[in-house]
C-alpha cells in the first residue's frame, strides 16, 4: 500500500477519536477551585446548563450556584471523606447540545448530574443518563413528562400541574375568587398545560371558569382578550404566558382600566422589571421557586452565604430558579452519605428514599414519580421589586 494511502487510512481511523475528544474538551470545564487537595480522590458531579445560546442568560448563573454548593460542602469536609469535584458541560441551549453534554458527562465518569434548566433540554439529556444509569436532578424542568423518562431522572422544582394547582387554590382561598377567565398561548405546551391544570383545580375547589381566550405567542394586540375580560367581569384572570406576551397583555389591560387581579406561572419571573405594573391599577401575583424572604433557617443561611461570596449585589446576580441548583447539589451529597456509596445505582436508590431534606427552597421529599414534594412561593409584583406573599405547602 502506498505511503500516502497508509497515511489517509490512519487519518480516517483517528478522525472520529479526535472529534470525540474535541467535543468533550469543548463541553466540559472542571471547577478545580472548588476541589481542595485532601489526598482523597474526588467524587465527580456533572453540572449541565447553558453557557451559550438563548438560554444562557437564565441558565448560566446555575453554574456559579452549583460551584458555591460544592465549595460549602467541601469546606465541611466533603462527602464520605472525599471532596466533590464539579465538571461543567454546556448544553448550548438546544436539545442536541443537551444530548451531547449528557454523553460527555457519562464519558467523564460523573456519578450524577445536576441540571438542566429547560424541560426541552431535559427531555434530550434524560434518556442518555437513564441508559447509563446515572442520576439527574433537573433544576427548573417543570414539564410533567421529564421524570417519566425513567427511575434515574429527578427534579428539584415543582411541576406545571403543581404550580397551576397552587395558583387556583390561592385564587379561591386568599383572593376569595368565585370566577376566573383564562388567557392561553394557543398551542404552547407550557401555557396549555397550565391552563388545563388551573381549570381543573379551580372548578374542583368550587370556582367557575367563565371563559377562555387564546392568542398567538407573537401577538402584539390583545384587544379581543381585554374585551372578553371586561364583558365577563371575572374575579381573577389567569395568564400562563411568558414575560413579553404577558407584559403586553397586562399593559393593555391596565391601560384600559381593568383592575381585576392577574395571576401567572413561573414564566412571569422577569415581569418584576416592568415598572408600569402599578398595584394601584390592580394586583399581579405569580408563583416561583424561591425568594430571599421565604421561611426557613437554610434559606437564611443561603442568603448570608450569597452576600459573603458575591457581595452586596448578590441577589441581583441570580433569579429564583437558581436556588434549585444549590439544593440539587445538596440532595446528591445527602444521598451519597445515606447510601454510603458513590455508585450511581446506589445514589439513585437513596435519592428516591429521601424523606426530609432541609433545603434552601424548603423541606423536600420525593414522590414515587421522583417529583419533589415541597412548598411553592407566591409573590406579588410591585413597582421596582417583588414582594414575598407566603409559602404554600404541597397540595395533597
Amino acid at each position: 500500500m502506498p505511503p500516502r494511502t497508509i497515511f489517509r487510512c490512519i487519518c480516517a481511523l483517528l478522525l472520529p477519536l479526535f472529534l470525540a475528544a474535541s467535543l468533550f474538551c469543548a463541553a466540559a470545564t472542571t471547577a478545580a477551585a472548588d476541589t481542595p487537595d485532601t489526598g482523597a480522590s474526588p467524587i465527580r458531579i456533572g453540572s449541565c446548563f447553558a453557557k451559550t445560546g438563548p438560554a444562557a442568560a437564565e441558565s448560566s448563573p446555575n453554574y456559579r450556584i452549583a460551584r458555591l454548593a460544592v465549595k460549602a460542602i467541601n469546606a465541611r469536609g466533603g462527602v464520605l471523606g472525599r471532596p466533590l469535584e464539579i465538571i461543567e458541560f454546556d448544553t448550548m441551549s438546544t436539545p442536541l447540545g443537551a444530548r451531547q453534554a449528557a454523553a460527555a458527562a457519562v464519558a467523564a465518569g460523573v456519578v450524577a448530574v445536576v441540571g438542566p434548566s429547560w424541560s426541552s433540554q431535559a427531555m434530550a439529556m434524560g434518556p442518555v443518563l437513564q441508559e447509563a444509569g446515572i442520576p439527574m436532578i433537573g433544576a427548573t424542568t417543570t414539564a410533567p413528562e421529564v421524570t417519566r423518562i425513567g427511575n434515574c431522572i429527578f427534579r428539584v422544582c415543582y411541576t406545571d400541574d403543581m404550580q397551576a394547582g397552587v395558583l387556583a387554590l390561592f385564587a379561591r382561598s386568599d383572593l376569595k375568587a368565585r370566577s376566573a377567565v383564562i388567557v392561553t398561548i394557543a398551542g404552547d405546551v407550557y401555557s396549555e398545560g397550565l391552563s388545563e391544570a388551573f381549570r381543573d383545580r379551580f372548578t374542583k375547589a368550587g370556582g367557575i371558569v367563565a371563559g377562555q381566550s387564546r392568542y398567538l405567542q407573537n401577538a402584539m394586540n390583545f384587544s379581543e382578550q381585554v374585551d372578553m375580560i371586561r364583558q365577563m367581569k371575572p374575579d381573577v384572570v389567569f395568564v400562563p404566558g411568558y414575560t413579553r406576551d404577558s407584559g403586553l397583555l397586562l399593559k393593555q389591560a391596565r391601560g384600559e382600566g381593568l383592575t381585576v387581579p392577574f395571576l401567572g406561572g413561573d414564566g412571569w419571573t422577569a415581569l418584576e422589571h416592568y415598572p408600569y405594573l402599578d398595584p394601584a391599577r390592580g394586583e399581579n401575583f405569580y408563583v416561583s421557586h424561591w425568594h430571599p424572604a421565604a421561611d426557613g433557617e437554610e434559606n437564611s443561611k443561603f442568603v448570608r452565604l450569597l452576600h459573603e461570596e458575591f457581595g452586596p449585589d448578590a441577589l441581583s446576580m441570580i433569579d429564583a430558579g437558581n436556588a434549585n441548583a444549590y439544593d440539587a447539589v445538596g440532595l446528591l451529597a445527602d444521598a451519597i452519605v445515606r447510601a454510603q456509596s458513590v455508585r450511581p445505582e446506589d445514589i439513585c436508590r437513596a435519592l428516591a428514599e429521601t424523606e426530609r431534606y432541609e433545603g434552601v427552597t424548603g423541606s423536600i421529599r420525593f414522590s414515587e414519580s421522583r417529583d419533589p414534594v415541597k412548598p411553592i412561593v407566591v409573590l406579588r409584583i410591585t413597582p421596582g421589586r417583588v414582594e414575598f406573599v407566603r409559602q404554600v405547602e404541597p397540595i395533597p
